[in-house]
């Protein structure tokens, strides 16, 4: 059905006033049309004088990204290092000597719990370090898609709200809905989703610790084979158990249940598969695995799935430490240009009304922007690096000051020019 419903509201921003009405097109889409009034020229300029202190607080914080980072990534890379030179390499996981007492030691081997995992409102039961219930109701969701049209001194707004029934993992609140009495979902569970973890877990003769279990991470669906005896409320249907009338034909409020398993460590019970292994490096404490203290300050505590030598752990290692290290630059970079830019932006609005002098500031604040984040943003990684490796410092200076040099030169260059 389509109908328009002839309202008009105002709201209450005096400064930016929305007229708006509400068009129906079906029960599940509706769409909103709504005009703002754009801001004047006395407005843009006043905001852009407000953005100048946003964009002061940003660029105070990009340095201790920036600095922090630089610190943070030499102490991890000599961590790293320390540990691969100190490393004791276990031929066996099933002996356990006292003399690695303290040491930082690799070994590899299959993991092994003690007790099985089970769930009995479902009837699973599965040897493996961790089992996850994931409990998903069939609910309403709402999806918003904003276009917006200018129009004289005006924008028109039109907002398009439609409705879909999806499998969502929690709760979602229906009475926020623009249209809310078309779309109800319930307001709880009926079932809960839970994790449960094995405790103690071995690799081999080694007990691991809790910083180690919580790196075993590789989650895998149960196959299920049949539902319970005692649930003849349940359909089973892909690898899930259904709460409904027709799991073909779902409604709003049916559930559905799976289950994952991560860390297989059944030896007698291989019906979903081999028995995991894992590579660990960690101190060892008689029979326990922990976290090692290394002299350049972090700790080392790291478990890989599947048989992994020392060599190749410390140099994922150090390829993760690289990426984290160059995202977190780029990221203290970013906020300096748009720290920059936010400042100003009060060139920019100053010549607003003069489209072409606007777009020519605009792309000068923005080359301004883009050199003066480069050039602070290297000043500040060569001060992280100064006393670690003061000739890559004294390098990243020099490129920091290079743009101005040679902006300084250019200008003298075309002064003569013109004295000429």
């Amino acid at each position: 059905m389509e109908k328009i419903q002839g309202f008009y509201g105002i709201s209450d921003n005096v400064a930016n006033p929305v007229l708006s009405s509400n068009i129906y097109q079906n029960d599940n889409q509706y769409t909103t049309v709504s005009y703002r009034k754009d801001p004047g020229y006395f407005e843009r300029v006043g905001g852009s004088c407000m953005g100048i202190f946003v964009g002061l607080f940003v660029l105070i914080a990009a340095f201790p990204v920036l600095f922090l980072n630089e610190g943070r990534a030499v102490r991890t890379a000599q961590s790293l290092d320390e540990g691969l030179n100190s490393v004791v390499l276990l031929t066996s996981s099933e002996n356990v000597h006292e003399s690695n007492n303290k040491k930082l030691v690799h070994l590899s081997g299959k993991l092994r719990t003690e007790m099985a995992l089970t769930d009995n409102e479902f009837g699973i039961s599965i040897f493996a370090v961790k089992l996850k219930r994931h409990v998903e109701m069939y609910q309403w969701i709402e999806h918003e898609n904003k276009r917006e049209y200018k129009e004289g001194d005006q924008t028109r707004i039109e907002t398009t709200y439609s409705y879909s029934k999806e499998w969502q993992s929690e709760i979602i609140n229906s009475g926020r809905f623009n249209v809310p009495t078309l779309h109800q979902n319930p307001n709880t569970f009926p079932i809960s989703s839970f994790n449960k973890e094995a405790d103690p877990v071995f690799l081999g003769s080694f007990r691991l610790s809790k910083g180690l279990l919580a790196q075993i991470n590789t989650f895998h669906q149960i196959n299920l084979k049949k539902k319970p005896d005692h649930r003849e409320d349940l359909h089973l249907l892909d690898n899930y158990f259904y709460r409904s009338t027709d799991p073909y034909h779902a409604q709003v409020g049916d559930i559905r249940v799976s289950f994952t398993y991560s860390g297989l460590s059944g030896e007698l019970h291989q019906e979903h598969g081999n028995q995991a292994e894992v590579s660990v490096i960690a101190q060892q404490n008689g029979n326990f695995l922990s976290s090692y203290q290394t002299n350049a300050g972090d700790r080392l505590e790291i478990l890989y799935p599947g048989i992994k030598s020392a060599k190749e752990i410390f140099d994922s290692e150090q390829s993760a430490n690289t990426f984290l290290t160059w995202l977190l630059r780029f990221v203290g970079w970013l906020m300096m240009f748009i720290a920059l830019q936010i400042m100003m932006d009060i060139f920019r609005q100053i010549v607003s009304f003069l489209p072409i002098i606007r777009d020519i500031v605009g792309l000068a604040t923005s080359v301004l922007a883009f050199t003066f984040a480069t050039s602070m943003a290297l000043v500040t990684i060569a001060i992280g690096w100064l006393s670690y490796r003061p000739l890559l410092a004294c390098t990243l200076l020099a490129a920091a000051v290079l743009p101005l040099v040679i902006s300084r030169y250019k200008s003298k260059e075309s002064k003569k020019k013109n004295d000429n």
